[in-house]
């Protein structure tokens, strides 16, 4: 409709939070209202860009950059741009940040560990506490990730919250506060 004006939603949190399905909530709204959209999925993107499975700062932070010039390359396009990454690091989302500016929302989704641990839908939680893995991000010593400071919108998707109240919070922000 007015892709000159592209936004982006960044959704982030750790893995098994939601970010996907929110996504696609997103993707579906704009389909029905006929906003042009673009999603980026992070583990999409890795295996597309076949980028390093290995979780250091600089990978991950490659990773991110990497989403966010996929980002910048659909601006004016598309009306939304919809990612949904892990992105753990407050000063990588603060140089994203400082490239959109007023043009990208952080949703910050999070859920209890024993949320996670029940919907473990790659079994990353189990192989963790089996020591098979040792690099959940958000769970695992080596990987902390850093809870956003100033998230557009939170949305806690722990197993006590209806997803149907997360998906009209998600909705009404779309709606009101970014298109």
């Amino acid at each position: 409709m007015r892709s000159k004006d592209t936004k982006i939603v960044w959704l982030t949190g750790i893995s098994g939070v939601g970010k996907t399905y929110y996504s696609n909530i997103i993707l579906e709204y704009c389909k029905i209202h006929n906003y042009k959209i673009k999603c980026f999925d992070g583990d999409t993107i890795r295996q597309k860009y076949k980028s390093s499975n290995s979780f250091t700062y600089d990978e991950i932070k490659k990773n991110n950059l990497l989403i966010s010039d996929l980002c910048k390359k659909e601006i004016g396009k598309v009306d939304l741009v919809a990612v949904s990454v892990i992105s753990p690091f407050e000063d990588v989302r603060k140089i994203i940040k400082e490239d959109f500016g007023d043009d990208i929302y952080f949703v910050y989704v999070h859920a209890t560990i024993d949320s996670l641990k029940e919907r473990d839908s790659k079994s990353l939680y189990k192989n963790a506490d089996k020591g098979i893995i040792d690099n959940v991000i958000g769970y695992s010593d080596t990987l902390k990730y850093e809870i956003p400071l100033s998230p557009d919108l939170i949305l806690n998707t722990s197993s006590t919250i209806n997803p149907k109240t997360n998906k009209s919070k998600v909705i009404s922000f779309i709606k009101n506060e970014v298109l």
